[in-house]
C-alpha cells in the first residue's frame, strides 16, 4: 500500500513528474491529489486551486531545471560557468520535454501577477549568481564595463541567449562562450 504523500515538497515531486511525463496541461487538482495517494480536499490545504498549483509548479521546474550540481560558482572562469549553467540547464529541461516553451501557455489563465512575480524571483536568483561569478574572475578586464555597457545589461544578454539556445535545442554554447571570452579577457 502506497503511503499517502502529505508535504508541499512530495506533492511538488509528484507535480513534476506529471510535468514532466505529461506536460503542465495534465497538471490538476484531480490529478495530483489522485497521483498523492491524497483527498482532493487535503491537496486543498496546500494549494487553494488549480492556478496556485500550477504557479508553484512551475516555479519549482524552473528551480529544478537550472539546478546547479553544488560546486562553487566562483570555482569557474565566466565562460567555464556558462557552459556549465548551459550543461545543467540542459539536462534539466530534457526532463521536462517542452516546458520552456510552453509554460507561459500554461499559465494564462492563473493569476498574471503572481506568475511573473515568481518568473521574476527565479530569473533575478540565476542573474545573481552569473554576476557574483563575473566578479570574482581574476581574468575579467576592468575596462570592459561602462555606464552603457554594465555588468547587468551584459549578465542579460548571456542569459538571454542561453535560454534561446535551449529553447533552440542546441547541444552546446561554444560560440557563446566563445563570444563571451571575447568580450570580458580582450
Amino acid at each position: 500500500m502506497n503511503k499517502a504523500i502529505t508535504s508541499r515538497e512530495k506533492i511538488m515531486q509528484v507535480c513534476r513528474n506529471i510535468a514532466a511525463e505529461q506536460g503542465l496541461s495534465a497538471l490538476n487538482m484531480r490529478a495530483v491529489a489522485g497521483a498523492c495517494g491524497i483527498a482532493l480536499g487535503t491537496l486543498y490545504n496546500y494549494y487553494s486551486g488549480k492556478d496556485e498549483l500550477l504557479l508553484a509548479t512551475v516555479e519549482s521546474v524552473w528551480m529544478d531545471i537550472f539546478h546547479m550540481d553544488g560546486s562553487c560558482q566562483t570555482d569557474y572562469s565566466f565562460p567555464e560557468y556558462i557552459r556549465h549553467l548551459f550543461g545543467c540547464a540542459r539536462k534539466g529541461a530534457a526532463k521536462y520535454p517542452n516546458f520552456l516553451t510552453a509554460h507561459s501557455l500554461a499559465l494564462a489563465g492563473a493569476k498574471k501577477d503572481e506568475a511573473k512575480s515568481a518568473m521574476e524571483r527565479n530569473v533575478e536568483h540565476i542573474k545573481g549568481a552569473m554576476l557574483a561569478v563575473l566578479c570574482a574572475d581574476p581574468g575579467l578586464k576592468p575596462e570592459v564595463f561602462s555606464a552603457a555597457f554594465s555588468q547587468a545589461d551584459f549578465i542579460d544578454f548571456v542569459l538571454d541567449n542561453i535560454l534561446l539556445l535551449l529553447v533552440r535545442g542546441a547541444e552546446d554554447c561554444t560560440a557563446l562562450t566563445e563570444l563571451v571570452r571575447r568580450v570580458i579577457y580582450g
